[in-house]
C-alpha cells in the first residue's frame, strides 16, 4: 500500500514538471513479459484489484530485453529467459496519478527461481478465462497480440489510450 502511494507522488510529480515544462518531457519506458506454463499465466495482482503482467519502467542504459528480465524476477522472484516480443504499446496518462508511457511486452520462459510475493503485489498462476476476466482492456489487448502470435498470425502495433473521450486503440503502423 505505501509502494503504490510513492508511485502515484511519483507520477504527479513527474506530471507536474512536465506540465511546468510545456508538455516536453518524453514518456517513460516499461517492460513486461507473458509467461505461459500448462495452460496457466504468471501474473502480479496489485493492489485495488488490478492484475497485470509482470512489469516496470526500465531503468537508465537498460534494454526493453533486459528490463523485462529484471522485472520479472523482481516482481516474481522467477529468472527469465526473454523470447520473442510480443508487441509494443502506449499508454496516455489519464490523470496526474498515472504516467505515459510506451511499453515493450514479451514472451518469456522460466528458467529457475522460486515464486514469492514482493513489495508491489502478489504473483500467481491463472487459467486463460480467470486471466481474461481480470486484465483490464489494455492488458486484453497485450493477452490477444500474444495469442495470435502464438498461432502464427501477424499483429500490429497499437496505441492504447487511456485518457476520457479519445479513441481507446488506434493503429500506430500497418
Amino acid at each position: 500500500m505505501l509502494y503504490d502511494l510513492l508511485k502515484r507522488c511519483t507520477s504527479i510529480f513527474f506530471n507536474l514538471l512536465n506540465w511546468l515544462l510545456g508538455g516536453k518531457l518524453p514518456p517513460f519506458c516499461s517492460a513486461a513479459v507473458v509467461v505461459e506454463e500448462q495452460g496457466r499465466y504468471l501474473v502480479v495482482q496489485l493492489p485495488g484489484q488490478r492484475t497485470v503482467f509482470p512489469g516496470g519502467f526500465m531503468n537508465w542504459r537498460e534494454t526493453p530485453q533486459r528490463g523485462a528480465q529484471r522485472e520479472g524476477l523482481e516482481e516474481t522472484g522467477l529468472h527469465l529467459e526473454i523470447g520473442d516480443m510480443v508487441g509494443c504499446y502506449t499508454l496516455t496518462s489519464d490523470s496526474w496519478t498515472n504516467m505515459s508511457n510506451l511499453s515493450f511486452v514479451f514472451q518469456a520462459r522460466i528458467t529457475g527461481g522460486e515464486l514469492r510475493d514482493n513489495i508491489e503485489g502478489r504473483p500467481c498462476w491463472l487459467s486463460e478465462d480467470e486471466l481474461y476476466a481480470q486484465l483490464n482492456e489494455h492488458g486484453r489487448h497485450i493477452f490477444a497480440d500474444y495469442q495470435r502470435q502464438r498461432a502464427g498470425c501477424q499483429f500490429s502495433l497499437v496505441s492504447t489510450s487511456v485518457t476520457p473521450g479519445t479513441p481507446k486503440a488506434a493503429p500506430l503502423a500497418s
